[in-house]
């Protein structure tokens, strides 16, 4: 189910017992949740695992309130068939909300209850930008650069909002925000050259690649990684080159920022030519695992041969 049915479920008070939230949007998770409990009139309990779930349903108590028991990343009830088993015959007039930040499909608990998952997309930029405009008085460049930051996450953006309307001196919200990261205070993750050198690699920029190898090697990435990350790159850009569906996501089984990202790499090789990439990087891997092959001559290897 997505979002919008689980909307109408919420508009229309016709919810289910037992919902599983998949996804990293987290904020926008605990926004539904906020409106189930006000559309229930139920009481949010958030709990450590499923076996305190079930302590809670059995004990006799006085005083019975319905409740909503949240649950995150808990093991059990996606593991343990007994837990799922009992599942809707201690429920009765509470709710369970399972987040789940990545959901295994493979698992029997997915197929089970897949009519109960709701996957939380990331929201598109110009939504997201939208409602932090609404949140902060910051330039559009700023929000951009905000976003890209927090990793396009709705939740980590305004817990770095909340830093720069607490700031202290004065500053409007673009002076405070550049002051916070210059000082670090909102983080600024590492540019990492690997994924610079794959993306290189994959829009066949040849010196921006040889440089970015350079990088690589400086800062002691380590060869057996970077080639782990182009195959899986390739793969991607394959799948997604390849895609005859209009439900990209569904026919491949990629996130969105994964199909997003390798869309930037389409038709810069055919799709001949990817397979020959994934190919030599599992050739090389064996190589290197088996002793043939020496790890500072394979990407100089791969370059020459695919680009």
């Amino acid at each position: 189910m997505n979002v919008a049915e689980l909307k109408s479920q919420i508009m229309s008070n016709t919810l289910q017992p037992f919902y599983i939230f998949a996804g990293e949007e987290w904020k926008v998770q605990e926004i539904y949740l906020n409106q189930i409990a006000k559309v229930t009139n139920r009481t949010i309990v958030r709990v450590e695992d499923m076996h305190e779930v079930y302590r809670r349903l059995t004990t006799t108590s006085f005083i019975k309130r319905s409740c909503i028991y949240v649950l995150r990343d808990d093991k059990d009830i996606m593991t343990n068939e007994s837990l799922q088993n009992q599942l809707q015959s201690i429920l009765r007039d509470d709710m369970l909300i399972l987040y789940v930040t990545t959901l295994d499909k493979r698992l029997k608990f997915y197929k089970q209850y897949a009519d109960s998952v709701v996957e939380f997309e990331p929201l598109n930029d110009i939504l997201l930008t939208r409602y932090l405009q609404r949140e902060i008085d910051l330039s559009e460049a700023n929000i951009a650069k905000l976003i890209d930051l927090c990793g396009h996450n709705y939740g980590e953006c305004l817990l770095e909002i909340d830093k720069i309307k607490h700031f202290p001196d004065g500053s409007t919200d673009d002076e405070a925000f550049i002051k916070l990261v210059k000082d670090g205070t909102i983080f600024t993750p590492p540019q990492d050259a690997i994924f610079g050198f794959v993306d290189a690699v994959l829009d066949r920029k040849v010196n921006t690649a040889q440089r970015l190898y350079r990088e690589c090697i400086a800062c002691g990435e380590a060869v057996m990684v970077m080639l782990t990350v182009l195959y899986t790159n390739a793969k991607q850009t394959l799948q997604v080159q390849s895609c005859e569906s209009s439900d990209i996501e569904k026919s491949t089984g990629l996130t969105y920022w994964q199909i997003k990202n390798a869309s930037k790499h389409r038709n810069k090789y055919r799709n001949r030519e990817l397979i020959n990439i994934m190919d030599l990087c599992y050739q090389c891997h064996t190589g290197i695992v088996t002793g043939e092959m020496q790890e500072e001559f394979v990407m100089p290897y791969i370059l020459v041969s695919v680009m």
